[in-house]
């Protein structure tokens, strides 16, 4: 014989596990997971809004657009675990796609080093030019790579 307590626990387990089964089926795949992640990382890298900023020297704008996430998370050392562009290249163990992983970081950290030096390019000694055109071939190299990736 069956308790009331033992009766109402079981029904609760059986109950609540098939309440459950609805949201397994939703839940979406590593690799999709990290795709729709490395789509943000497109959509942040602006080219249009960025070669702006750039044109109008707003250094710091384009700075923020790349240190934080998520397209942050695809250049930083600091950030190397959340980079969605290696977990990708992890997950379909493609020893090619970790090289292009690095050359993306590569351009996104030159294109950050140019918008910092131009920060201070008038305060020191030289011709006091600022670089606006490599910034920019920078972004594009790494949209152009993180679009081809996918």
């Amino acid at each position: 014989m069956t308790s009331r307590r033992s009766a109402l626990l079981t029904g609760a387990a059986v109950g609540g596990a098939s309440l459950l089964r609805p949201f397994a089926t939703l839940a979406a795949s590593p690799e999709e997971t990290v795709v729709a992640e490395i789509k943000d990382i497109v959509s942040a890298l602006d080219l249009p809004k960025l070669n702006a900023f750039l044109d109008e020297e707003k250094w710091d704008n384009v700075r923020d657009v790349l240190k934080t996430p998520p397209v942050g998370n695809a250049w930083q050392q600091s950030q190397a675990k959340k980079n969605p562009l290696r977990k990708l290249a992890d997950l379909r163990d493609d020893v090619e796609l970790f090289e292009v992983v690095d050359e993306i970081a590569a351009a996104l950290q030159l294109a950050d080093q140019y918008c910092y030096s131009n920060t201070f390019i008038y305060t020191q000694p030289g011709n006091g030019k600022v670089k606006i055109k490599e910034p920019k071939q920078q972004l594009k190299i790494a949209v152009d790579k993180i679009i081809a990736f996918n």
